[in-house]
């Protein structure tokens, strides 16, 4: 007789059987637990590249293109609102630039319309210099409690004042009187941007002691020996507006007359600055392009 009876044979092999079943079973659970967080962490994959990707998108709009439409500062409405400076004579966004105009008329409302109601974000613009930064402009809350926030930082050029008009490296003393044209030769104005911006004339002087800045041909603006070497602003009533139009944008044209003894050089600006910028402010430092760090925080809610 063997070991084990026939009659026992089939207990043997429920035995062998429920013995192979324990270690399949605790792997299923295993496998089980393990498709959670496999399915969490695709859904969280999916989440974070969609933030990802929305506040790339938000950063290449912002810096890379000068908004929809292209000078939608002048009105403040914006279907895009692009920052970067748009050059009038290509006609075409100068990439990477911020234009002083368009980043005092950019609020919070345009960059939230931008990411959707789902999303928070913050957005800070500071100096490159590490020691004394100084922040030109924040708009947003930081949620530090927020999780998975998406950082994207660049490096944008910015200058405070927005050169609308100059000439510079042209004007030299030729011991008789010149008229000069300067690079673009007009300007555009309406009353919506005579509401929101000052203008202002200054000159870079080596020897200057008079010129003569005339605007569409009729009203002139005299920089004599006490107010050469100063910022002068631009009497609104000389510059082209509707007021029952407000956004119409007018061309004012700009020519420049002086003389002087030979050896003398000067460079000049016509600017626009958004209003209370003060006359410290307007001068050959801050016409000067700057690296600024720009940085976008973003999350979902």
């Amino acid at each position: 007789m063997g070991l084990i009876s026939g009659d026992s044979k089939g207990i043997a092999i429920s035995m062998d059987l429920l013995l192979a079943l324990i270690p399949l079973t605790i792997a299923i659970g295993i496998i089980g637990a393990d498709m959670d967080n496999m399915l969490y962490l695709i859904q969280d994959t999916v989440y974070r590249a969609s933030t990802d990707r929305v506040a790339v998108d938000t950063v290449n709009a912002l810096l890379q293109t000068s908004g929809e439409p292209a000078k939608w500062e002048k009105t403040g409405n914006a279907t895009i609102p692009g920052l970067a400076r748009f050059d009038d004579a290509k006609g075409v966004p100068i990439e990477g630039t911020i234009s002083a105009a368009k980043l005092a008329a950019l609020k919070e409302s345009h960059i939230q319309n931008m990411v959707g109601d789902q999303y928070g974000f913050y957005l800070e613009i500071v100096g490159e210099d590490l020691f004394s930064p100084t922040t030109l402009k924040t708009l947003g809350s930081y949620n530090s409690s927020a999780n998975d926030i998406v950082k994207i930082e660049r490096i944008a050029l910015y200058s405070k004042l927005d050169v609308l008009c100059s000439i510079v490296g042209q004007i030299r003393g030729a011991g008789t009187n010149k008229t000069y044209t300067p690079s673009p030769d007009r300007f555009e104005t309406s009353y919506y941007y005579n509401q929101t911006y000052d203008y202002w004339i200054f000159v870079v002087n080596n020897g200057y002691t008079t010129v003569d800045v005339t605007f569409n041909g009729v009203d002139t603006i005299t920089l004599n020996s006490t107010t050469i070497n100063q910022p002068v602003k631009i009497n609104p009533a000389f510059l082209k507006m509707n007021v029952t139009n407000p956004a119409v944008l007018y061309n004012n044209t700009v020519s420049i007359n002086t003389g002087s003894a030979r050896g003398n050089s000067m460079d000049l600006y016509i600017v626009q600055v958004p209003k209370g910028t003060g006359s410290g402010e307007i001068n050959y430092n801050n016409v000067k392009m700057k690296g600024y760090r720009f940085q976008f925080y973003l999350w979902t809610k």
